[in-house]
């Protein structure tokens, strides 16, 4: 056997159902070069190659493991600005965020502590109760320290996150940017003050019309954008439009942007070659679903586009003038997968030439307009702007 036998990660790991299988996968590569505290330096290019995925994948893994707290990372530059392999390391025995609940309260009638002269001193940085074998007084560093480090810890985690949400919900899906890593913009994001990351978000828009205006045909970079503050170029508008919406997959706003889209009819296709070319121009029922796969394939870029991060768990971003309309989501209703009505959309779809949705892995339920395919002329009307968000006729 060559290479390493053993990974040491946290076992609680193994049954988090936070975590996805490329998460795990990940945080086992880590855990296989460790040292003895846990730490190692590793390329996510070559992660990438031992797992046989992309790096993007690999990127996208140890974020969502150093948000649950599995990870910590410390980026590490070359004397020429270079990025270098980062150091990372596996956290085996994390602060409980409720240690603080689990310390007893201190009886009212505790002696007072002796007189700390008679005590032996603590090793330097380090907080230990007095000595003896009776209860800690209430002044006891030890308590006092650990509650006050979880109070900080479950804070500052608290705050982290909510940062990193509107982070990624700015950045996920910046205009030509698929696939490319953002982690340059997101070090730029978190150093940005509040009101920074908020004036950010705010006038992306506003900026990214500036942009169309002036014709530019190549759209900065995000860390361009953060690091330069190009948002300063544009005012905020006398009436600010809404941030951009990260839509969850195969939920309300999700489903309904996508039916949307596809009761919009599908684009142009490529032309067909060879013997699917053959099929279509024979006609009959061979030729008609050919035709429909094509369509399903090609004539929906939009829709195809949200399936593929759907299958990945990525939602879908929502500018203003693409949200739903309120009357729209309101006739929107959970699905549950693997039903009949969950089986007669299917059907639809596979007759329309739509693309189906992707495999929803342990998603239980999807949305899809209320009353099934039968009533999706209903929707549709709602969807024109023929019917108000109760389903009576809107005056013309």
């Amino acid at each position: 056997m060559t290479g390493p036998r053993l990974s040491i990660i946290p076992a609680r790991a193994a049954t988090d159902r936070s975590l996805k299988p490329r998460d795990l996968q990940v945080l086992c590569v880590l855990g296989r070069h460790t040292d003895d505290l846990g730490w190692c330096t590793r390329s996510q290019v070559k992660m990438a190659a031992e797992m046989g995925c992309a790096r993007s994948t690999v990127f996208e893994a140890i974020e969502r493991l150093m948000a649950a707290g599995y990870l910590e990372r410390h980026v590490v530059e070359q004397s020429n600005g270079r990025d270098a392999p980062h150091l990372y390391r596996v956290i085996l025995d994390p602060v409980h965020a409720a240690l603080s609940t689990l310390l007893p309260e201190p009886e009212e009638d505790v002696c007072e502590a002796s007189d700390p002269a008679d005590q032996p001193a603590p090793p330097a940085g380090i907080s230990a109760p007095p000595a003896g074998p009776g209860p800690a007084p209430k002044n006891d560093p030890l308590r006092t320290n650990l509650r006050e480090r979880a109070r900080e810890v479950t804070e500052k985690d608290g705050d982290e996150k909510k940062i990193e949400a509107e982070g990624w919900a700015l950045l996920k899906n910046w205009p030509g940017f698929d696939g490319m890593p953002k982690e340059p913009a997101m070090r730029v994001w978190r150093t940005l003050d509040a009101e920074e990351r908020a004036t950010a978000r705010r006038r992306f828009l506003p900026w990214l019309t500036l942009l169309r205006s002036q014709k530019k045909s190549h759209t900065p970079a995000p860390s361009t954008y953060l690091s330069e503050k190009l948002w300063e170029a544009v005012q905020d508008p006398a009436d600010a439009p809404a941030a951009p919406v990260l839509a969850a997959p195969f939920g309300k706003a999700w489903g309904a942007r996508r039916m949307v889209v596809l009761l919009s009819g599908a684009g142009p296709l490529p032309e067909p070659k060879g013997f699917s070319a053959k099929l279509i121009e024979q006609g009959g029922e061979m030729g008609r679903r050919e035709l429909l796969s094509r369509q399903a394939t090609f004539g929906f870029p939009e829709v195809s586009r949200m399936h593929q991060l759907a299958a990945d768990a990525k939602g879908w971003t929502l500018v203003p003038e693409a949200e739903p309309a309120e009357a729209v989501l309101t006739m929107m209703a959970a699905c549950r997968v693997g039903s009949d009505e969950y089986r007669a959309w299917k059907a639809l779809h596979d007759e329309r030439g739509w693309p189906w949705l992707p495999d929803p892995g342990r998603q239980e339920w999807v949305y899809f307009p209320a009353g099934g395919p039968d009533r999706l002329a209903e929707f549709e009307q709602a969807v024109r702007g023929n019917h108000d968000a109760g389903g009576r006729e809107a005056a013309e």
